[in-house]
Order: structure tokens, then C-alpha cells, then sequence
């Protein structure tokens, strides 16, 4: 008989769906492990047990904190690994088993829900999840979509961040010196270097470094390589183990909507948003209309993004006061506590 609960967490990420979701699951992994808990992994490919594994530190790894279940399935096709997802769920007492991937269907979490409880963190709201537990952590939630759902954990205080993020006190500065850029795993249009340039080029930004985030995935890495050995202004960070410590030096940041989004409010790094994906554009409004991280647009359809994006920085730059009470309102919203409050509500008794 297990001694500790056992939590599966169903999720996936690669070059197409990013890492965002393991990201965020991790972050409730370690949350159930200081609970005494254990929580099993359940990936589709190489790819997704290559990412995590990549997340993962070295002491987690010697301590076989987070084991893995390779389902060798297709990440797009849920559906298709249910017989294999029966056998293993009946060979094991599982608590709950938490799902997080965009490519769920009411049929395979009903099949699921057969054998265990069931919870889905969800930003989409694509259909009425026919689970106990939902977890939706977007700005505004309509809650009453979720009908199903037998309970709903709802708003930024389940957002699923890691616990760097309640270590660093923002330390804010007049003059803006230190800039983010974020475009998450892959960077298709190659944001990072079109903002890179034309951030170069602004008198208001000269005596500024630019930090880029990069990646193993990152399509433009090249390029990217190219434009730091051309000019000391850009520096390149990859394979960042403390995101939290490097957020907290920067003074403006920039990003893709997304996980990235939490993370500037905990820390509270005056930003703001693009996106590039249609399931993005519901979470920059949002921020926007909380007052939070203004929207800049969509980069597929705007032919000026850069310019709008070097003129939105460069009036933020320009406005300390307007800088420091963002900041604030960032701080208020988001706290580093999310992921454990999702563990414990994972961990307690679910409606039958």
C-alpha cells in the first residue's frame, strides 16, 4: 500500500506547444512533494521527458523526486492512449489524476474519471470539463461556465509559480538600465531580434542592456548569436535557473502573453504584452483591462508592431511614476503561493 498520496499529472510540451505546461505543473509537483506526496508524471514523447528533465535540478533528479510514465503516444490525439491510461490507472491507488494539455476531450477525461478522481487546469474554457476539480487562475474567470465540475479554483491566487518568486523584493529604479525580452520557447517571428533593433536604435534606450531570453527551441538563435558579438548591449540568457533573480534586476520588460505574464506581477517588473497565438489574446485583454500589463497587439496582424513596442517602452521609460504604481498593482495580484494551494486542494478529499 502506497505510504504517501499519489497524484498523477498528465502533460506534455515541445517545440510546437512550448513549455509552458510543464512549466506550471512542476511548479504543483514540488508543492505536493513538500506535502508528503508523490506525484507521477505522464508524458507523451522523448521530447516532453527531455524538457522536464531539463527543468529538473540535479538533486531532485538523484532523489527520483518526479517519476515518469512515457506513454510513447501522440500529444495531439488524447484519445487514443485511453486503453493504455486504463491498464496503468488500475494497476496503482492514485488520488487524483490532474490533466493539463490543450488537446483534452470530454471523452478522455470521462473515461478517466471511471477509475479516479480527476482535476483540469484550464485557460481556455473550451468545453465543460467533466471533472471534480477545475482550476482556471486566468484575471477574470466565468465560473459559471463550469457546470460539471463538482469545485472550481478560480483567479491569480492559483497561479502555479515557482517558489523563486516569493524570494526577490523588487528593487525599483528611477532610470531605466535593464531591459526583458521574453517571446517564450521559439520566437517564429523572430520578436526578440526585431525588438532588439529597434530598441538599439532609440536614443531613450542607449545607455540600456537588453536581456533576451533564449532556448534549445529557438528558431533564430543564429541571429541572435550574431547581434550580441555585434554590440555589448545585448545579452543573451539561456537555460535560466533562478527566472525570478533576473526578472527582479530588470526595470521594463516585454513579453509574450503567457505564464511569463504571473511571473513579472509576483516580481513586479513594469511590462508589457504581445501576442502571436490566438489563445493568447484573451489573457494579454485581460491584463490590460485590470490595469496591470498594457497590450501592444498582435504581431501577426499589426505592420508597425515594433514601433508601437519601442514607443509603448519608451513612454514607460519616460514616466517613473507611472512605472512605480504598475509595479505595485503587479505585486498585489500575484503572489509565489498558487502552486501550493493547488496542492492542497488536490490532496484533500474531492467531491465523490
Amino acid at each position: 500500500m502506497e505510504s504517501r498520496q499519489v497524484i498523477y499529472i498528465r502533460t506534455d510540451g515541445n517545440e510546437t506547444i512550448a513549455t509552458g505546461h510543464l512549466m506550471r505543473c512542476l511548479s504543483i509537483a514540488r508543492a505536493l512533494v513538500k506535502r508528503n506526496a508523490l506525484p507521477v508524471f505522464l508524458l507523451s514523447d522523448t521530447t516532453s521527458i527531455f524538457l522536464l528533465e531539463k527543468m529538473i535540478s540535479a538533486e531532485e533528479k538523484t532523489g527520483h523526486a518526479f517519476p515518469v510514465i512515457h506513454m510513447q503516444t501522440d500529444y495531439r490525439d488524447l484519445d487514443r492512449e485511453i486503453p493504455t491510461l486504463q491498464r496503468i490507472l488500475a494497476s496503482r491507488a492514485v488520488s487524483c489524476f490532474l490533466v493539463d494539455s490543450y488537446f483534452v476531450t470530454e471523452r478522455y477525461l470521462s473515461e478517466v474519471g471511471r477509475l479516479c478522481r480527476t482535476a483540469y487546469l484550464d485557460d481556455l474554457q473550451a468545453f465543460d470539463y467533466p471533472v471534480n476539480l477545475v482550476i482556471n487562475y486566468d484575471v477574470t474567470v466565468d465560473t459559471g461556465f463550469y457546470t460539471h465540475a463538482q469545485r472550481v479554483l478560480s483567479g491569480l491566487s492559483y497561479t502555479p509559480l515557482r517558489e523563486q518568486f516569493s524570494l526577490f523584493p523588487y528593487r525599483f529604479w528611477e532610470e531605466v538600465r535593464d531591459v526583458l525580452i521574453s517571446t517564450g520557447g521559439t520566437d517564429p517571428f523572430f520578436i526578440a531580434g526585431g525588438l532588439a533593433r529597434q530598441l538599439l536604435c532609440d536614443p531613450k534606450f542607449q545607455n540600456s542592456c537588453l536581456h533576451i531570453l533564449t532556448g534549445p527551441m529557438h528558431i533564430h538563435r543564429a541571429e541572435l548569436d550574431e547581434l550580441a558579438d555585434t554590440d555589448s548591449r545585448v545579452v543573451l540568457h539561456e537555460n535560466v535557473s533562478d527566472m525570478a533573480e533576473l526578472m527582479a534586476s530588470c526595470d521594463l520588460a516585454v513579453c509574450a502573453a503567457g505564464t511569463t505574464l504571473y511571473e513579472l506581477c509576483a516580481i513586479g517588473v513594469p511590462s508589457v504584452s504581445y501576442t502571436m497565438a490566438d489563445n493568447q489574446i484573451p489573457g494579454a485583454k485581460a491584463f490590460a483591462q485590470a490595469g496591470l500589463i498594457p497590450y501592444i497587439g498582435d504581431i501577426r496582424n499589426h505592420p508597425h508592431f515594433f514601433e508601437t513596442a519601442c514607443d509603448q517602452l519608451c513612454a514607460m521609460a519616460s514616466d517613473p511614476s507611472l512605472r512605480r504604481q504598475q509595479s505595485i498593482r503587479m505585486r498585489m495580484a500575484v503572489d509565489a503561493a498558487g502552486a501550493d494551494r493547488i496542492a492542497a486542494e488536490l490532496l484533500a478529499p474531492l467531491p465523490a
